[in-house]
């Protein structure tokens, strides 16, 4: 059976995806709305599938009133 391996992305990436900054990721990891970071070598990363839950948590959260 294969598995697919899990993907993570840099801060920087997720904070491109999210439109804040690196600080403000790591506010939001602090905060416990985003999972704890990862370190890979010496870079800090989170899981991909987690960010796109968080993302899509944001989508349901503004509503079908609101016009994106």
């Amino acid at each position: 059976m294969n598995v697919a391996p899990e993907m993570f992305v840099t801060l920087a990436e997720a904070g491109r995806r999210l439109g804040v900054s690196v600080r403000q990721v790591y506010r939001l990891i602090h905060r416990g709305e985003l999972p704890p970071a990862v370190k890979v070598g010496r870079s800090a990363r989170i899981p991909e599938s987690e960010l796109a839950a968080y993302i899509e948590n944001l989508k349901q959260r503004r509503g079908p009133g609101f016009a994106a």
